[in-house]
């Protein structure tokens, strides 16, 4: 079913996508440690630390 107008107002209002593109072999220990992991939360997550980590 498609999403309604309403909810397509939302998200558009509420959200920013961010894609990522990845390299197989430059960027290997990436996907290795993202491997088995809900991957947008684990870089929300890093990147949290990160800006923490600035902070200090």
């Amino acid at each position: 079913m498609p999403d309604s107008e309403a909810k397509r107002q939302w998200v558009a209002q509420n959200t920013t996508f961010i894609g990522l593109k990845l390299n197989n072999k430059t960027d290997a220990d990436i996907l290795t440690a993202l491997e088995g992991k809900a991957k947008q939360s684990e870089i929300k997550r890093l990147v949290r630390l990160g800006l923490e980590a600035e902070k200090k």
